[in-house]
């Protein structure tokens, strides 16, 4: 969840505790992309197999204030999205929304206007082309989402795009350049998150020296050119970070998320409480099954209530794993919650 990207302030958000406040939404796990660190296509599960309007109707009903739809395969593959674009602004929930922007056309930006839609990601791996293209491995997609960008500023100007940027040993050393893009493409944040679970694409010790001794001058070229970062703490490598990307500086992490969030996996039916859970082991991170239970039931379970009191009190071990915006904002709300 990231604070920046929603309108109401954090002591508002408190207001929500126990419901389920920011609502992350996987339609399918069909991918027109094909990117070396995603595991999308090993998945058996591909289509959608619950009911997605219903389940907006549950959410609708039990305070859901943002609905995320969200990669495990690219939303715009889906041709119903725009149907349930449609449907939550009807309901009043306010929408974010992640794309590779291969499937955008400029015809279908333009009905984006229509939505509640308060931003976008766009999954950008470099300045070069080169790169991003060979890492999602589709020749021209780093052309066409950059297009895109611009296209959505000048047509549904009031969204605010960010570029989720997974670092790793083929970028950081370009992160100035990363950051200079937004001299050509209109984009308001930028989401660093450090790659995990790949080796091969591991920073080696000199890469992460020298991101460290440039971290001020990132903040300081962001700021003159009006970037924005999606967390306000980009030193990803104060303390050890291991080469699967585990950041051992949130050990003692006491995550809040399973009182406000849940992340729905529409080709299982599968819930889960977040957007890292769902990379996790099932067994011990998926809290219900839509296709044997409600929305409801599955909020007010036993499994939810278990995985909540386990996090709050940082016993598992997803925390290393957990991206700096989630934990920006479980510090934030446990701050104003005295806890």
């Amino acid at each position: 969840m990231y604070l920046k990207l929603i309108d109401e302030e954090p002591k508002e958000i408190i207001k929500f505790y126990e419901k389920p406040f920011y609502v992350y939404l996987s339609l399918s796990n069909l991918c027109n992309a094909n990117c070396v660190f995603c595991e999308v296509r090993t998945n058996k599960e591909k289509k959608c197999c619950i009911n997605i309007k219903h389940v907006i109707d549950e959410l609708a009903e039990l305070g859901t204030q943002y609905i995320h739809f969200t990669g495990g395969g690219e939303p715009f593959v889906n041709d119903d999205i725009f149907e349930y674009l449609e449907y939550c602004t009807k309901k009043n929930i306010k929408i974010i929304l992640i794309s590779n922007g291969l499937n955008l056309t400029e015809e279908k930006i333009k009905r984006l206007i229509n939505y509640n839609i308060k931003a976008i990601f766009f999954s950008i791996d470099s300045h070069k082309s080169e790169i991003h293209d060979q890492l999602r491995r589709v020749n021209g997609i780093w052309n066409k989402a950059t297009t895109n960008i611009n296209l959505i500023k000048r047509y549904v100007p009031n969204v605010k795009i960010v570029l989720n940027h997974v670092l790793n040993k083929k970028n950081i050393d370009d992160f100035e350049m990363f950051i200079r893009m937004k001299e050509n493409y209109n984009f308001d944040y930028i989401n660093p998150i450090v790659i995990k679970d790949y080796n091969e694409l591991f920073f080696d010790e000199l890469q992460i020296e020298n991101y460290n001794l440039k971290l001020d001058y990132y903040y300081h070229l962001a700021e003159s050119l009006n970037v924005k970062f999606l967390s306000d703490n980009i030193n990803f490598f104060n303390r050890k970070v291991s080469n699967l990307g585990d950041r051992f500086n949130n050990i003692d992490l006491k995550c809040i998320y399973p009182s406000y969030c849940a992340f729905i996996d529409a080709p299982t039916g599968f819930v889960y409480p977040c957007d890292c859970s769902i990379h996790r082991d099932r067994k011990v991170y998926k809290i219900g099954e839509l296709k044997k239970q409600s929305f409801r039931e599955i909020w007010d379970g036993e499994l939810r209530r278990n995985l909540k009191d386990k996090l709050l009190n940082s016993e598992l071990d997803c925390k290393t794993k957990c991206d700096e915006a989630n934990c920006q904002f479980n510090k934030c709300i446990l701050k104003l919650k005295g806890e």
